[in-house]
């Protein structure tokens, strides 16, 4: 797969019916979205943000959280980034997890390792998604902010597994909160969020998320 055969591509506008509600609900929803595949219920989405350089350690947890995710049945949304981002997804795919991916620029910007991701994102019958045509291939700081709105607008929860101060994890978590979406927290984030919901290990995580386990 070259990028995407376009007969697998649909654009989905605003005014749709199966344009996702919650996403329509932030202040300045994408009129078009490009996507291949079908968007689950709003209800099944968790949105995950962490950063690109950290530890081992934490991105073993990470790979967990993605885990755990998908053996209770969510979706996760993210974008494609090499560190948690990766982790997560890679996590999600080993338990037969969907997995939105979201893209910053057009599908052909698309290249190296995320465009290896989005391949095994496809071949596991996930989504990837972009509201920027094709050609948009130079990807700027504004974008990525741009990912980040729609990201934590596909969600009503968003989990922010490490971040600096001013770090791109931050400002996704910023933006989740302007849209009044729960943050949820893990002990590796040391920037300071407000209103975030800080948990220590994943029985905490479940906690937060009403996840009971199977008795």
């Amino acid at each position: 797969m070259e990028y995407l055969d376009e007969s697998e591509v649909q654009s989905i506008k605003i005014g749709d019916k199966n344009y996702p509600k919650l996403l329509k609900a932030i202040r300045k929803p994408p009129k078009v979205l490009r996507i291949r595949g079908s968007l689950p219920p709003n209800r099944n989405i968790i949105a995950i943000s962490g950063s690109r350089k950290t530890t081992q350690q934490v991105l073993d947890a990470a790979n967990r959280i993605g885990k755990m995710l998908a053996q209770h049945g969510y979706t996760i949304v993210a974008g494609l980034a090499y560190g948690c981002d990766t982790a997560a997804i890679e996590g999600a795919l080993s338990e037969g997890g969907k997995v939105i991916g979201v893209v910053p620029g057009g599908f052909k910007s698309l290249q190296g390792q995320e465009k290896q991701l989005a391949e095994k994102i496809f071949a596991a019958g996930g989504i990837v998604l972009s509201e920027y045509p094709d050609h948009l291939t130079k990807v700027f700081s504004r974008h990525y902010l741009r990912q980040s709105e729609i990201i934590t607008g596909l969600s009503e929860k968003t989990i922010i597994i490490a971040a600096e101060e001013r770090s791109g994890s931050s400002a996704t978590a910023t933006r989740a909160l302007r849209q009044k979406r729960k943050v949820i927290i893990t002990r590796y984030v040391k920037a300071k969020i407000e209103e975030a919901t800080l948990v220590e290990n994943l029985g905490e995580l479940k906690a937060a998320l009403g996840i009971a386990d199977k008795v």
